[in-house]
């Protein structure tokens, strides 16, 4: 009896113990996956957070950026992938299309594809949201991108709100004319040139051939990509008053003066990235991305190359203002867990990593993302792209409303002492007090 009672005992507790893994397993499996959730694999931080599954389709405006439809096509189809259920209608800001006209008819999208150095016109229309939070919950690694374009967007916040995050940034670089220096047997441009140096390489390739001119160099915007490395500013945002006259602004001043005044490299009618591009009369441009553009003229028969920006002796490896490129949540959208999928899905990796391919400069700090810059274009092999690395812009300044006057009013005196109207002095002078007036007229509308 007692062994038959000790089997009964044994048997008992061992259905038990099946009967209770099997109702936790039950349990684990129905916790893990529930109705109306899904949790598809990310990138960038575990699983995915579970987010609705119901059809839904979002809009998206842009704003004084660019959404190619190489770029486009890839966020696509990285959210068809992981969020099937999402529509994202991407507004390109044709007539009628443009984001204040979106606004306008009552139509504030969802989302908005813009730079940074424009958040704070969007302060009073009611569109800027702090997705500090909600990047946690969504687990967007911040972690993943540079320190600097975090740090780029949140200083246009009064109190480092995140009202965007990147997807995209620029740079600057040197872009060369092969066949020029070849035509006149000067060494190619180097990496960790100072504009000095410049100034004399310059000298040595503006020549005239028969009945054309080649010009040496060009900085590619006058006055303005060549302050900017310095982090100063024709107006502060801080004081209301004109900065503009003192030494910096002078050296900015005196040195593309010191291009311009070469013989033969006088500025002209045409512009500086038609004359590289085109004419092919230009040895070297100081100038942004212009890959979109270098592929045709190659097929047309320009021999280019490209170095490190140029940099002041004082500001070693520093070029100018490069605009994080962001999506934002505008606080208006009724659907914001989905609008963060969208962003989840052009900061992945697989984006990143294509679109660096397509020669887009990636916000991530991953050195596998960098490392493949360009290498998805044929035309851009066997070209010194890595140099573009080897300069970090200078941290974005918090500029004035009125930056785009004030420097305005400094290209036009410039030009004055550029042209011998005045000297340096006179120009700078004079610059500071029309910048003052136009401040003082500015402020007296409000």
């Amino acid at each position: 009896m007692k062994v038959a009672q000790g089997k009964s005992d044994r048997n008992g507790t061992l259905a038990f113990a099946v009967a209770l893994l099997l109702a936790v397993t039950l349990a684990l499996a129905g916790c893990g996956k529930g109705a109306g959730t899904s949790d598809a694999p990310s990138q960038q931080g575990g699983e995915t957070p579970k987010t609705a599954t119901e059809p839904v389709t979002l809009t998206a405006a842009i704003d004084a950026v660019i959404i190619d439809p190489a770029l486009e096509k890839l966020i696509q189809e990285e959210l068809k992938a992981s969020r099937p259920n999402i529509t994202l209608n991407i507004i390109q800001p044709t007539k009628g299309n443009t984001l204040n006209e979106l606004i306008a008819a009552g139509t504030v999208p969802d989302l908005i594809f813009t730079y940074n150095g424009r958040l704070s016109t969007y302060a009073d229309r009611e569109l800027l949201r702090d997705m500090t939070e909600l990047a946690k919950t969504h687990q967007i690694d911040l972690s993943r991108f540079d320190p600097q374009m975090i740090d780029d967007v949140r200083k246009f916040s009064d109190k480092g709100e995140l009202y965007g995050i990147p997807y995209g940034t620029n740079f600057h670089a040197l872009y060369y004319n092969k066949d020029i220096f070849d035509k006149f047997g000067v060494a190619y441009p180097q990496d960790g040139m100072t504009w000095d140096q410049v100034v004399d390489l310059a000298k040595k390739v503006t020549r005239k051939d028969g009945n054309t001119q080649y010009r040496g160099f060009d900085p590619g915007a006058g006055i303005s990509w060549i302050y900017q490395p310095l982090g100063i500013q024709a107006d502060d945002y801080k004081t209301g008053k004109s900065s503009i006259n003192n030494e910096q602004w002078r050296k900015v001043f005196e040195l593309v003066h010191s291009f311009y005044s070469i013989p033969g490299n006088e500025p002209g009618t045409v512009t500086a990235a038609d004359q590289f591009l085109k004419d092919k009369t230009l040895a070297m441009i100081g100038y942004t991305n212009l890959f979109s553009q270098l592929e045709s003229a190659g097929q047309n028969g320009l021999n280019w190359d490209v170095v490190q920006y140029p940099s002041y002796p004082e500001r070693p490896n520093i070029y100018g203002n490069a605009s994080v490129n962001v999506i934002m949540v505008t606080k208006t959208s009724k659907h914001t867990d989905e609008a963060m999928q969208v962003i989840r899905a052009a900061t992945s990796d697989r984006v990143q990593l294509e679109s660096s391919k397509q020669g887009k400069v990636s916000p991530l700090k991953s050195e596998t993302v960098r490392a493949a810059f360009g290498t998805g274009l044929p035309f851009l092999q066997g070209k010194q792209l890595q140099s573009i690395f080897k300069s970090k812009p200078v941290p974005y300044p918090l500029s004035s409303p009125y930056r785009s006057k004030s420097e305005s009013i400094a290209s036009k005196y410039f030009k004055e002492y550029d042209s011998g109207s005045m000297d340096v002095n006179s120009a700078l002078s004079k610059a500071e007090e029309e910048i003052n007036k136009m401040l003082l007229e500015e402020k007296a509308k409000k």
